[in-house]
Protein backbone atom coordinates (compact mmCIF):
# COMPACT_ATOMS: atom_id res chain seq x y z
CA UNK A 1 0.00 0.00 0.00
CA UNK A 2 1.56 3.62 -1.22
CA UNK A 3 1.54 6.54 1.08
CA UNK A 4 0.75 9.84 -0.05
CA UNK A 5 3.02 12.42 1.19
CA UNK A 6 1.36 16.26 0.91
CA UNK A 7 4.08 18.53 1.72
CA UNK A 8 2.81 22.05 3.76
CA UNK A 9 3.77 23.57 0.21
CA UNK A 10 1.63 22.00 -1.84
CA UNK A 11 -1.63 23.70 -0.66
CA UNK A 12 -4.50 22.59 -2.42
CA UNK A 13 -6.46 25.57 -4.46
CA UNK A 14 -10.08 25.02 -3.84
CA UNK A 15 -13.16 27.64 -4.93
CA UNK A 16 -14.34 28.08 -1.51
CA UNK A 17 -10.27 28.93 -0.53
CA UNK A 18 -10.74 31.55 -3.01
CA UNK A 19 -13.73 32.93 -2.19
CA UNK A 20 -12.50 32.80 1.80
CA UNK A 21 -9.14 34.76 0.34
CA UNK A 22 -11.41 37.65 -1.56
CA UNK A 23 -13.53 38.02 2.04
CA UNK A 24 -10.41 38.39 4.42
CA UNK A 25 -9.51 40.92 1.77
CA UNK A 26 -12.51 43.27 2.29
CA UNK A 27 -12.73 42.51 5.51
CA UNK A 28 -8.93 44.11 6.03
CA UNK A 29 -10.02 46.59 3.62
CA UNK A 30 -12.97 47.93 5.58
CA UNK A 31 -11.05 47.34 8.61
CA UNK A 32 -8.18 50.03 6.86
CA UNK A 33 -11.01 52.22 6.20
CA UNK A 34 -12.26 52.69 9.48
CA UNK A 35 -8.86 52.85 11.57
CA UNK A 36 -8.33 55.47 9.06
CA UNK A 37 -10.79 57.30 10.37
CA UNK A 38 -9.50 57.31 13.54
CA UNK A 39 -5.74 58.26 12.48
CA UNK A 40 -6.49 61.16 10.30
CA UNK A 41 -9.40 62.72 12.44
CA UNK A 42 -8.02 62.06 15.54
CA UNK A 43 -4.50 61.37 15.81
CA UNK A 44 -3.18 63.49 12.59
CA UNK A 45 -1.60 66.47 13.58
CA UNK A 46 -2.82 70.11 12.65
CA UNK A 47 -0.90 71.66 10.11
CA UNK A 48 0.91 75.37 10.95
CA UNK A 49 -1.42 77.76 9.15
CA UNK A 50 0.88 80.56 9.29
CA UNK A 51 2.32 78.80 7.05
CA UNK A 52 0.15 80.00 4.43
CA UNK A 53 -0.36 83.17 5.26
CA UNK A 54 -0.49 85.13 7.73
CA UNK A 55 -4.81 85.80 7.24
CA UNK A 56 -7.98 83.89 6.71
CA UNK A 57 -11.11 85.38 5.32
CA UNK A 58 -13.94 83.69 6.64
CA UNK A 59 -17.65 84.35 4.28
CA UNK A 60 -20.59 84.26 6.60
CA UNK A 61 -18.72 84.53 9.60
CA UNK A 62 -21.11 86.51 11.80
CA UNK A 63 -23.04 83.21 13.03
CA UNK A 64 -22.94 79.52 13.41
CA UNK A 65 -19.80 77.58 12.03
CA UNK A 66 -18.61 80.33 10.50
CA UNK A 67 -18.64 82.37 13.06
CA UNK A 68 -16.72 79.40 14.94
CA UNK A 69 -14.52 78.83 12.57
CA UNK A 70 -13.56 82.63 12.41
CA UNK A 71 -12.36 82.27 16.67
CA UNK A 72 -10.62 79.00 15.70
CA UNK A 73 -8.28 80.34 12.96
CA UNK A 74 -7.83 83.97 15.77
CA UNK A 75 -6.44 80.63 18.05
CA UNK A 76 -3.97 79.13 15.95
CA UNK A 77 -2.87 82.58 15.04
CA UNK A 78 -3.97 84.05 12.20
CA UNK A 79 -5.62 87.48 11.73
CA UNK A 80 -9.21 87.17 10.06
CA UNK A 81 -10.97 89.21 7.25
CA UNK A 82 -14.70 88.41 8.46
CA UNK A 83 -17.15 88.74 5.71
CA UNK A 84 -20.75 88.55 6.07
CA UNK A 85 -23.98 90.40 5.42
CA UNK A 86 -24.84 92.75 8.02
CA UNK A 87 -22.56 95.19 9.45
CA UNK A 88 -23.89 95.60 12.74
CA UNK A 89 -23.33 91.83 13.35
CA UNK A 90 -19.59 92.24 12.07
CA UNK A 91 -18.50 94.52 14.27
CA UNK A 92 -19.92 93.03 17.28
CA UNK A 93 -18.11 89.74 15.99
CA UNK A 94 -14.66 91.89 15.57
CA UNK A 95 -15.32 93.58 19.00
CA UNK A 96 -15.97 90.15 20.82
CA UNK A 97 -12.66 88.11 18.73
CA UNK A 98 -10.41 90.86 19.35
CA UNK A 99 -11.31 90.92 23.06
CA UNK A 100 -10.38 87.35 22.83
CA UNK A 101 -7.17 87.69 20.76
CA UNK A 102 -5.35 90.83 21.12
CA UNK A 103 -2.31 89.42 18.96
CA UNK A 104 -3.81 89.04 16.02
CA UNK A 105 -5.59 91.48 14.00
CA UNK A 106 -9.00 91.52 12.49
CA UNK A 107 -11.23 93.41 9.20
CA UNK A 108 -14.57 93.23 8.24
CA UNK A 109 -16.55 93.80 5.04
CA UNK A 110 -19.93 93.32 4.94
CA UNK A 111 -20.99 91.48 1.79
CA UNK A 112 -24.64 90.41 0.16
CA UNK A 113 -23.56 86.83 -1.46
CA UNK A 114 -27.50 87.02 -2.74
CA UNK A 115 -26.26 89.80 -4.85
CA UNK A 116 -22.41 89.09 -5.35
CA UNK A 117 -22.74 91.46 -8.30
CA UNK A 118 -19.36 92.61 -10.27
CA UNK A 119 -19.05 95.44 -8.01
CA UNK A 120 -18.99 93.52 -4.73
CA UNK A 121 -16.59 91.29 -6.37
CA UNK A 122 -14.38 94.48 -6.87
CA UNK A 123 -15.13 95.33 -3.63
CA UNK A 124 -13.77 91.74 -1.99
CA UNK A 125 -10.66 92.05 -4.45
CA UNK A 126 -9.87 95.78 -2.62
CA UNK A 127 -10.28 94.79 0.67
CA UNK A 128 -7.98 91.38 0.47
CA UNK A 129 -5.60 93.25 -2.13
CA UNK A 130 -2.73 93.99 0.70
CA UNK A 131 -3.13 90.99 2.75
CA UNK A 132 -1.24 87.65 2.58
CA UNK A 133 -4.09 85.50 2.64
CA UNK A 134 -3.45 81.90 3.34
CA UNK A 135 -6.17 80.37 3.97
CA UNK A 136 -9.96 80.97 2.59
CA UNK A 137 -13.04 79.36 4.01
CA UNK A 138 -15.81 79.17 2.17
CA UNK A 139 -18.69 79.16 4.37
CA UNK A 140 -21.57 81.10 3.66
CA UNK A 141 -24.49 78.66 2.18
CA UNK A 142 -27.82 78.49 2.27
CA UNK A 143 -30.49 75.55 2.70
CA UNK A 144 -33.97 75.18 2.45
CA UNK A 145 -36.48 76.42 5.06
CA UNK A 146 -37.56 72.52 5.46
CA UNK A 147 -37.98 69.87 3.05
CA UNK A 148 -40.11 70.65 -0.04
CA UNK A 149 -40.45 69.44 -3.65
CA UNK A 150 -38.58 71.05 -6.19
CA UNK A 151 -41.61 73.06 -7.69
CA UNK A 152 -42.72 73.77 -4.40
CA UNK A 153 -39.76 76.24 -3.97
CA UNK A 154 -40.03 80.10 -4.96
CA UNK A 155 -37.74 81.41 -7.52
CA UNK A 156 -36.35 83.29 -5.18
CA UNK A 157 -35.84 80.54 -2.90
CA UNK A 158 -33.89 79.07 -6.28
CA UNK A 159 -31.69 81.80 -7.04
CA UNK A 160 -31.06 81.96 -3.50
CA UNK A 161 -29.36 78.75 -3.64
CA UNK A 162 -27.24 79.12 -6.34
CA UNK A 163 -26.36 82.61 -5.45
CA UNK A 164 -25.45 81.53 -1.68
CA UNK A 165 -24.24 78.02 -2.30
CA UNK A 166 -22.83 77.98 -5.75
CA UNK A 167 -21.50 81.33 -6.91
CA UNK A 168 -20.00 82.73 -4.02
CA UNK A 169 -17.81 79.71 -3.21
CA UNK A 170 -16.83 79.85 -7.53
CA UNK A 171 -16.36 83.61 -7.33
CA UNK A 172 -14.22 83.66 -3.67
CA UNK A 173 -12.13 81.63 -4.70
CA UNK A 174 -11.26 82.97 -7.99
CA UNK A 175 -10.69 85.97 -6.68
CA UNK A 176 -7.87 84.85 -3.71
CA UNK A 177 -6.18 82.34 -5.50
CA UNK A 178 -4.26 84.57 -7.54
CA UNK A 179 -2.07 86.18 -4.51
CA UNK A 180 -1.60 82.51 -3.36
CA UNK A 181 -0.91 81.50 -6.75
CA UNK A 182 2.16 84.30 -6.12
CA UNK A 183 3.52 83.46 -2.76
CA UNK A 184 3.07 79.47 -4.01
CA UNK A 185 1.25 78.50 -1.01
CA UNK A 186 -2.03 78.44 0.30
CA UNK A 187 -5.29 76.67 1.46
CA UNK A 188 -8.96 77.11 0.06
CA UNK A 189 -11.63 75.07 2.23
CA UNK A 190 -15.32 74.88 0.89
CA UNK A 191 -17.92 73.86 2.45
CA UNK A 192 -19.97 70.79 1.03
CA UNK A 193 -22.27 68.85 3.13
CA UNK A 194 -23.18 65.52 3.85
CA UNK A 195 -26.32 65.53 2.10
CA UNK A 196 -23.80 66.05 -1.49
CA UNK A 197 -22.90 61.80 -1.08
CA UNK A 198 -26.77 60.99 -1.65
CA UNK A 199 -29.95 62.12 -3.57
CA UNK A 200 -32.20 63.68 -1.62
CA UNK A 201 -35.63 64.02 -2.17
CA UNK A 202 -37.07 67.00 -1.55
CA UNK A 203 -33.64 68.51 -0.72
CA UNK A 204 -32.74 68.16 -4.33
CA UNK A 205 -30.89 71.49 -5.10
CA UNK A 206 -29.44 72.18 -2.15
CA UNK A 207 -28.10 68.50 -2.47
CA UNK A 208 -27.46 69.43 -6.48
CA UNK A 209 -25.17 72.50 -4.84
CA UNK A 210 -23.03 70.85 -2.62
CA UNK A 211 -22.21 68.45 -5.17
CA UNK A 212 -20.93 71.29 -7.41
CA UNK A 213 -18.79 72.16 -4.46
CA UNK A 214 -17.14 68.64 -4.22
CA UNK A 215 -16.68 68.03 -7.80
CA UNK A 216 -15.39 71.91 -7.90
CA UNK A 217 -13.17 70.98 -5.17
CA UNK A 218 -11.72 67.50 -7.08
CA UNK A 219 -10.83 69.45 -10.38
CA UNK A 220 -9.13 72.17 -8.44
CA UNK A 221 -7.14 69.98 -5.60
CA UNK A 222 -5.77 68.39 -8.77
CA UNK A 223 -5.05 71.52 -10.95
CA UNK A 224 -3.38 73.14 -8.02
CA UNK A 225 -1.54 70.69 -5.82
CA UNK A 226 1.41 71.08 -8.18
CA UNK A 227 1.47 74.79 -7.16
CA UNK A 228 1.62 74.13 -3.55
CA UNK A 229 -2.41 75.11 -3.17
CA UNK A 230 -4.57 72.54 -1.24
CA UNK A 231 -7.85 73.12 -1.86
CA UNK A 232 -10.36 70.91 0.21
CA UNK A 233 -14.69 70.31 0.96
CA UNK A 234 -15.78 69.69 4.28
CA UNK A 235 -18.95 67.61 4.58
CA UNK A 236 -20.03 67.71 8.10
CA UNK A 237 -23.42 66.28 8.92
CA UNK A 238 -26.16 68.19 11.75
CA UNK A 239 -24.07 70.88 14.18
CA UNK A 240 -25.41 72.58 17.14
CA UNK A 241 -26.57 75.78 14.92
CA UNK A 242 -29.32 77.48 15.00
CA UNK A 243 -29.59 76.89 11.28
CA UNK A 244 -29.88 72.86 12.72
CA UNK A 245 -32.56 73.93 15.22
CA UNK A 246 -34.56 77.06 14.13
CA UNK A 247 -36.53 78.34 16.67
CA UNK A 248 -35.13 76.50 19.45
CA UNK A 249 -36.67 77.52 23.17
CA UNK A 250 -33.46 76.54 24.81
CA UNK A 251 -29.47 77.65 23.70
CA UNK A 252 -28.93 75.35 20.58
CA UNK A 253 -25.50 74.81 22.86
CA UNK A 254 -27.35 72.83 24.88
CA UNK A 255 -29.05 70.37 21.46
CA UNK A 256 -25.93 69.50 21.33
CA UNK A 257 -24.83 65.62 21.28
CA UNK A 258 -22.13 63.02 20.51
CA UNK A 259 -22.88 63.13 16.79
CA UNK A 260 -24.66 66.47 16.44
CA UNK A 261 -21.58 68.71 18.27
CA UNK A 262 -21.17 72.44 19.06
CA UNK A 263 -20.13 74.68 16.37
CA UNK A 264 -17.31 75.25 18.53
CA UNK A 265 -16.45 71.59 18.96
CA UNK A 266 -16.91 71.21 14.97
CA UNK A 267 -14.33 74.10 14.20
CA UNK A 268 -11.79 72.48 16.24
CA UNK A 269 -11.92 69.62 14.45
CA UNK A 270 -12.36 71.01 11.08
CA UNK A 271 -9.58 73.87 11.50
CA UNK A 272 -7.09 70.84 12.17
CA UNK A 273 -8.12 69.71 9.14
CA UNK A 274 -7.00 72.49 6.84
CA UNK A 275 -4.62 71.17 4.56
CA UNK A 276 -5.09 67.46 4.86
CA UNK A 277 -6.95 65.49 1.98
CA UNK A 278 -9.46 66.76 -0.20
CA UNK A 279 -13.14 65.19 0.53
CA UNK A 280 -13.55 64.87 4.51
CA UNK A 281 -15.83 65.23 6.84
CA UNK A 282 -13.44 66.77 9.61
CA UNK A 283 -16.14 65.52 12.58
CA UNK A 284 -15.00 61.90 13.34
CA UNK A 285 -18.39 60.93 14.86
CA UNK A 286 -20.01 62.64 11.18
CA UNK A 287 -16.63 60.90 9.20
CA UNK A 288 -17.70 57.31 10.73
CA UNK A 289 -21.72 58.03 9.89
CA UNK A 290 -20.40 58.39 6.12
CA UNK A 291 -19.02 55.26 6.36
CA UNK A 292 -21.46 53.71 7.29
CA UNK A 293 -23.72 54.98 5.05
CA UNK A 294 -21.64 54.35 2.53
CA UNK A 295 -22.42 50.40 2.90
CA UNK A 296 -25.60 50.01 3.13
CA UNK A 297 -27.16 49.50 -0.17
CA UNK A 298 -28.44 52.46 -2.56
CA UNK A 299 -31.94 51.46 -2.74
CA UNK A 300 -32.39 50.79 0.92
CA UNK A 301 -30.88 54.78 1.30
CA UNK A 302 -33.00 56.48 -0.48
CA UNK A 303 -36.22 54.70 0.62
CA UNK A 304 -35.04 55.85 4.28
CA UNK A 305 -34.40 59.48 3.04
CA UNK A 306 -37.64 60.02 1.40
CA UNK A 307 -39.42 58.54 4.37
CA UNK A 308 -37.84 60.90 6.47
CA UNK A 309 -37.92 63.96 4.74
CA UNK A 310 -41.76 63.21 3.64
CA UNK A 311 -41.88 63.27 7.56
CA UNK A 312 -40.33 66.69 7.80
CA UNK A 313 -42.25 67.85 4.74
CA UNK A 314 -45.94 67.03 6.68
CA UNK A 315 -44.93 68.04 10.03
CA UNK A 316 -47.63 70.22 11.15
CA UNK A 317 -45.63 73.05 11.88
CA UNK A 318 -43.95 72.70 8.49
CA UNK A 319 -47.70 71.89 6.82
CA UNK A 320 -48.29 75.46 8.73
CA UNK A 321 -45.86 77.60 6.83
CA UNK A 322 -46.28 76.16 3.50
CA UNK A 323 -49.75 77.46 3.45
CA UNK A 324 -49.35 80.73 4.50
CA UNK A 325 -46.36 80.59 1.93
CA UNK A 326 -48.81 79.71 -1.08
CA UNK A 327 -51.13 82.53 0.34
CA UNK A 328 -48.23 85.06 0.11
Amino acid sequence: MKHIIISPSSTIYTPYNAAALIGVLVLLKHALSLLSIFVCNVLRPARNLTYYGKWAVVTGATDGLGKAIADELARKGLSVLLVSRTPAKLAAVQTELASKYPTVSFRTLAIDYSNFSQQARAQVAAAIGGLEVGVLINNVGVSYPFCQWFHELSDDEVAGLLALNVESTTWMTRICLPGMIARKRGAVVNLSSAAARLPMPLLAQYSACKGYIENLTRGLSQEYAGKGISVTAHAPLFVATAMTFPGSKVPVEKRASLTTPTAKTYARYAVAQIGWGVLSSPYWAHELMLWVQERVPGPLMNYLTMRMHLGVRFHKKNKTLMEAKKNS
